[in-house]
């Protein structure tokens, strides 16, 4: 029987008055960005100071209220593993367990990892838990069938985890990048998804074709559908903090998984107590004065 995981919907709640018009304002709770930081090869930055950090509010400055480093916190990683009939090939089988297993392996023993599935539907395989043969007993367990509802099971696991509270998070999802059957629209989920502080890592498994990184790469102006997908889950990775790849073999998905979890290991956690304002979205953008570095979070956020 398919136990769905606990989701929850954010209640926005606009505050207090203003004086003649009727504007009415929002004090949000303090900010709390997760942030991985990387060099200009893309390697996690591990030694990043908080009086080199900048963050930017709809474009002006505000002060750093809050600067914590991943080794003081313990992570919580949502694995979401297409279960699809597309995915039923067995290298995209394979390959989704080999990612698994390398984020597994890299993890530390306090971190704690739950497993999810989507076909059509979207349902829990294993509760958060440290017991890392539990993860990939479930992931041999699932059935691949039925067509793909890959935004649908992205705007679930996202709140999902952004309901279990602080520390170092992220989904970690495992596809072909191709949605058949989603009810909710992928430029919907996104606008939803950039405003929860959960980063996402999207592990496309595709064609040599569709691989930029492949010798056989046809480029943009022969994209099938599924170089569309990869470019859909890039654009949820980049406004939520995490990061996209696209792999056609071992030896690019074993560098994806490798690079997720060095990134895991190494968030940031960033805060701010924001101005006073309308509770609408309100644009983030964190910068950092150390040369030669950028800073991945989410976009922005949305006052409570």
């Amino acid at each position: 029987m398919r136990a769905a995981l606990l989701a929850v919907l954010v209640v926005l709640a606009p505050g207090g008055g203003a004086a003649q018009i009727p504007v009415y304002q929002a004090r949000a709770e303090r900010v709390l960005l997760s942030a991985t930081v990387v060099d200009s090869k893309g390697r996690p930055v591990q030694d990043l100071k908080a009086n080199e950090v900048r963050i930017f509010e709809e474009g002006k400055p505000q002060a750093l209220a809050h600067f914590t480093r991943a080794r003081d916190l313990r992570a919580r990683v949502l694995i979401l593993a297409d279960a699809s009939g597309s995915m039923s090939h067995e290298l995209k089988s394979a390959s989704t367990k080999m990612a698994l297993v390398q984020i597994l392996a890299a993890l530390g023993p306090e971190d704690e990892t739950a497993l999810a599935a989507f076909d059509s539907e979207y349902w829990g395989v294993v509760k958060f838990t440290k017991d890392r043969e539990a993860i990939k007993k479930g992931l041999d367990g699932i059935d691949h069938f039925g067509s793909t509802a890959l935004h649908d099971a992205l705007d679930r696991g996202a709140r999902d985890l952004a309901s279990h509270g602080e520390g170092r998070r992220a989904v970690v999802v495992i596809t072909d990048g191709i949605d058949t059957a989603s009810q909710s629209r992928a430029e919907d989920v996104i606008a939803r998804s950039r405003a929860l502080d959960v980063p996402i890592y999207a592990v496309s498994v595709v064609s040599p074709l569709d691989d930029p990184h492949s010798p056989q790469f046809v480029g943009k102006k022969q994209a099938g559908v599924a170089a569309k997908g990869t470019e859909v889950l890039a654009k949820y990775a980049s406004l939520s903090g995490g990061a996209a790849f696209s792999v056609s073999d071992f030896g690019g998905l074993k560098r994806a998984a490798e690079q997720i979890a060095n990134e895991l290991k190494t968030q940031y956690r960033l805060g701010y107590d924001p101005p006073i304002g309308p509770p609408r979205f309100r644009r983030v953008e964190v910068k950092t004065t150390r040369k030669g570095v950028v800073v991945r979070t989410r976009s922005g956020y949305v006052p409570s």
